[in-house]
């Protein structure tokens, strides 16, 4: 039951959409996912500060829920495909972009 769930600033130059579909996507094809299984969100941020909050305070930060069992490798790589994925949709230097993935807790889990 993978989850995306999308933050950044809401002033992005991004087509939002398509960074979700594609974001989706990209998971859907990724070992051990089953695509009916994915739920992917992106939710607007009003405030946000990146770094010394001077120039360009542009970010998308992705969260990736996963259920227990997957390796730190395939965690990692899973990662990196929705970073360069986002990175390519973006095409703005001037966004940060970073992903982690946290582990959602099975027992309590309800669906």
């Amino acid at each position: 039951m993978p989850h995306i769930i999308v933050e950044y600033t809401d002033h992005l130059n991004v087509d939002i959409e398509k960074l979700t579909i594609e974001l989706h996507h990209t998971l859907c094809h990724q070992p051990t996912v089953t695509a009916q299984a994915v739920k992917t969100r992106a939710l607007p941020v009003k405030a946000t500060v990146v770094g010394e909050g001077k120039d360009h305070d542009k970010m998308i930060h992705i969260c990736l829920k996963l259920l227990p069992g997957r390796d730190d490798n395939l965690r990692k790589a899973m990662a990196q495909a929705l970073c360069d994925t986002a990175r390519k949709i973006a095409m703005d230097e001037h966004i940060t972009i970073s992903v982690e993935t946290a582990e959602l807790h099975a027992p309590s889990y309800i669906k």
